[in-house]
């Protein structure tokens, strides 16, 4: 269960990320997330058909075009109207799910899918307990991409722009900082991480369109128990979720496994209404 919930948590801990730095940055609920992860999950599924190649690589090809992606719905829907406030940013990322989940209805069906890889079974034992091998690549590579995601925001020219605009717009502004330039890329960056996401869940779970909902509960809760636009504890976050539903799961039966979560963000928000980590900006 300890192996599982670890496992889990990496993964929910990347697909969190991009929600809370869109979030927490850019200042967009975007609800249309779940609709991306999994966009990229398809995306691995059909380079998996045709080209015979593993998820773990054709990763880097979901994360690109889920970028572009990001870009074109920043630019050309989200970034018109967010003058118009929260709740119309709301309406339009809804309208962006409903599109996106009528087209892998309409391309992919409602059916569950799965990539079968060569070595899905394949393990290695670790104590008393036999670890999947592919699992254990998707929290390997999971943990290396919340990583070098740190990284870009640190060390990087453009990270440090994106912090400079979460921290003080005007004041971003009035050294030079493109202030919407920042607040574009950061998005992609989270559309991205959302193709990356759908890449490794492909590889180890089945999806479908019907799991739009779903995750984007999830990583609402995620933003919220980490506090918005914070990497580290939005990686905190998702690896308490990955416990609280693989325990819940265990002890209490798989009908309690959403529930819990739940129960979990209402004590942090009522404890801690920033987040476990949360701060003005993710740093």
């Amino acid at each position: 269960m300890l192996i599982n919930a670890i496992i889990l948590g990496g993964l929910y801990a990347l697909m969190g990320i991009g929600f809370s730095l869109q979030w927490g940055i850019s200042g967009i609920i975007n609800l249309s997330y779940g609709g991306m992860v999994i966009l990229g999950s398809y995306i691995s599924l059909e380079f998996f058909n045709f080209f015979h190649i593993d998820p773990f690589i054709s990763m880097i090809m979901s994360g690109a075009i889920l970028f572009v992606i990001g870009v074109i719905v920043y630019r050309g829907l989200l970034q018109p109207f967010l003058k118009g406030g929260i709740v119309f940013t709301l309406i339009l990322t809804f309208a962006v799910r409903l599109i996106v989940e009528n087209i892998l209805l309409k391309v992919w069906s409602a059916n569950y899918r799965t990539i079968r890889l060569a070595y899905a079974g394949s393990n290695f034992q670790f104590g008393d307990a036999y670890v999947p091998l592919t699992k254990f690549l998707t929290f390997i590579v999971a943990g290396i991409l919340i990583y070098l995601t740190y990284i870009f925001m640190m060390n990087t020219k453009t990270g440090k722009g994106i912090q400079a605009v979460a921290l003080d717009k005007e004041g971003a502004q009035a050294v030079g900082i493109d202030v919407e330039k920042m607040y574009m890329i950061n998005f992609a960056l989270g559309t991205a991480l959302a193709g990356l996401t759908g890449s490794l869940w492909a590889s180890i779970y089945a999806f479908s369109p019907h799991l739009l909902g779903p995750i984007v509960g999830k990583v609402f809760i995620i933003a919220i128990l980490g506090g918005l636009g914070n990497i580290w504890g939005a990686a905190a976050g998702g690896l308490l979720l990955g416990f609280a539903e693989t325990a819940g799961a265990t002890f209490l039966g798989s009908q309690w496994q959403e529930a819990i979560g739940m129960v979990i963000m209402v004590c942090v928000l009522l404890w801690r209404p920033y987040g476990l980590m949360g701060k003005k900006f993710f740093g």
